[in-house]
């Protein structure tokens, strides 16, 4: 018997969900939920009594939307500034980043190189840009940069391959701004060679290392589609 879809959760219950994820970690999360809609409502009241009634019906409306939507906007940036924080350090947590963005790049589930020891760990996406690695652990993962990206040279000749060092330290970059780093790359491909390309990887791009016991790249993955009530 074929199993029932899945039924996408509520947006009402989206949100609740990402309040109770957010407030214990953020107190000026519910003071600015109520203050700033009662702000935007009470400045078109303001407005609207400057008219006719019929005028301060249509801003009292159009102010209740504006507030509306400008609540979700903070719980979304205050949702995200949070689980930012609470995943930063977690192996594997560069992925879920990448992995959020909305179109024009494709990142690979597994990663392409994993330190035995577990201190480093190195992604590979395709897109726009060219080839990017995303590398976790600092200076334990350039030796795997290093081999990863000579290979992909001898796969994939003539196109760019950038790497993007993931973490807090100095010459890194932090888990908010990697959907920026990964975005500055230039375009180098077109729709078609980019699936060309991440075929050819795919195919022959070498033996991968099995993830060490303890790390899960899958984990803390966001559901920004379902934030947005897509």
């Amino acid at each position: 018997m074929a199993k029932e879809p899945e039924k996408k959760p509520r947006w009402y219950k989206l949100i609740a969900q990402a309040y109770k994820f957010t407030a214990p970690e953020d107190k000026w999360l519910l003071p600015l939920l109520i203050g700033i809609p009662v702000v935007i409502i009470a400045a078109f009241v303001v407005i609207g009594l400057q008219f006719s009634t019929i005028v301060l019906i249509y801003l009292i409306i159009f102010g209740v939307l504006s507030a509306a939507l400008a609540a979700m906007f903070t719980l979304t940036r205050r949702f995200e500034k949070v689980m930012y924080r609470r995943m930063e350090g977690q192996m594997g947590a560069s992925l879920s980043i990448a992995q959020g963005m909305r179109s024009g790049w494709q990142f690979h589930d597994d990663p392409i190189s994993v330190d035995p020891r577990g201190k480093s760990i190195v992604f590979r996406g395709v897109g726009k840009g060219g080839v990017v690695l995303l590398a976790e652990g600092g200076t334990a993962a350039q030796k795997q940069v290093t081999a990863a990206t000579r290979r992909i040279n001898k796969l994939v000749p003539g196109v760019p391959v950038n790497t993007i060092y993931v973490g807090t330290r100095e010459g890194e970059v932090p888990l908010k701004n990697v959907p920026k780093a990964i975005r500055k790359n230039k375009k180098a491909l077109s729709k078609s060679e980019r699936a060309a390309v991440t075929a050819r990887l795919d195919a022959i791009g070498g033996q991968q290392l099995p993830v060490p016991k303890g790390v899960d790249p899958m984990r803390a993955r966001p559901d920004r589609k379902a934030m947005r009530g897509r």
